[in-house]
């Protein structure tokens, strides 16, 4: 009887992704991180590398199974539904493909208000820890961190910013599509993925996507034109649901703990603002493209131009006015180098 009772028990650990060595001393878990990102892009190799990190403090308890490529789950937007549906357990996800799941991702598309991915990044993580960040309350959140400030992309060269009007240009949610309004374009939604196969047949014109997405996403040789304005940066989360954290080994959760946080999300943030910076100094050297920059003094003018925008989000924003007075005072944090 003891033997069978064992036996249903070890069969029940093994369901829940939990399988114990010899003599039943130590457990280890498996984690399946999964994600519609190919395997080779640069952001997937620093999410590999922080896995490995995890994997070795966890002093094997814990192993990250991965599917990328969308192996698991196809659609950019489907991605944290398979996690809370039990298709995978963790996920690197974009919250303005599901926005109305995490109404208050939508700051950090607000227009001229970061300077970088890693202040961003900073931000971003400060405001999760400030519990600033609604939505995130059934997954275990290891970092929360941006790509560099989105600019425009068009096929052909055009002449000026303002031929860009009428243009269809894509957009990753209601942020977006509001930038790219107040620009004379026209918005259309779709998700990443779709952006080079649409611009080659011509269904969009240009996109507003982050400089580090150009090179992922295969986007970059189908463009001419960049409009290189601080529209805003994309956060982004590594999430793992609470129900298969929660019963993870206690050495899981400490290496977890260890390797996750401000410090994950700082590197996250200046890793991609790095990538993104080479890929804006390989456009202004090509003599095909054309490049529209703003000087101090041009920011300045534009951020009171688009200071409606930041109006707008702290009147739709549950208890917008203090979120985005923390906001402000982490950014002032960061810029002091506290």
């Amino acid at each position: 009887m003891r033997k069978s009772m064992a036996f249903i028990a070890c069969v029940g650990m093994i369901g829940a992704g939990l399988t114990f060595s010899a003599g039943e001393v130590s457990a280890q878990a498996f984690i399946r991180m999964g994600s519609h990102a190919p395997a080779n892009i640069r952001s997937v190799l620093e999410y590999k590398k922080w896995m490995r990190q995890v994997e070795k403090d966890s002093g094997g308890t814990l192993v990250f199974k991965e599917f990328w490529g969308g192996q698991l789950i196809r659609s950019p937007r489907k991605q944290f539904e398979g996690m809370m549906n039990g298709i995978q357990d963790a996920s690197p996800i974009l919250p303005s493909y599901t926005a109305k799941l995490f109404p208050d991702f939508s700051l950090f598309a607000l227009p001229f208000l970061f300077r970088d991915a890693e202040e961003a990044s900073y931000v971003g993580w400060k405001m999760y820890d400030a519990g600033l960040l609604r939505g995130l309350d059934k997954v275990y959140v290891a970092t929360v961190y941006t790509n560099d400030n989105g600019g425009m992309h068009f096929r052909e060269k055009l002449a000026s910013v303002e031929a860009m009007r009428g243009l269809k240009v894509r957009a990753a949610g209601p942020g977006e599509s509001a930038m790219i309004k107040a620009m004379g374009g026209i918005p259309v939604g779709m998700s990443i993925t779709q952006i080079a196969q649409s611009l080659s047949s011509g269904v969009i014109q240009g996109t507003l996507a982050g400089w580090q997405a150009l090179d992922a996403f295969k986007i970059m040789p189908l463009v001419r034109t960049h409009i290189d304005y601080p529209f805003g940066v994309r956060g982004f989360f590594i999430g793992i649901t609470k129900k298969v954290y929660d019963v993870l080994p206690a050495k899981a959760k400490q290496a977890l703990n260890k390797n996750s946080g401000l410090s994950l999300s700082r590197r996250l943030g200046r890793l991609n603002q790095e990538e993104g910076d080479q890929l804006r100094r390989r456009a202004r050297e090509d003599p095909n493209r054309v490049v529209f920059t703003l000087t101090d003094e041009q920011i300045a003018v534009q951020a009171k131009k688009f200071h409606p925008f930041h109006d707008e989000w702290i009147a739709k924003t549950k208890d917008g006015a203090k979120k985005y007075q923390a906001l402000r005072r982490f950014i002032a944090e960061y810029r002091k180098g506290i």
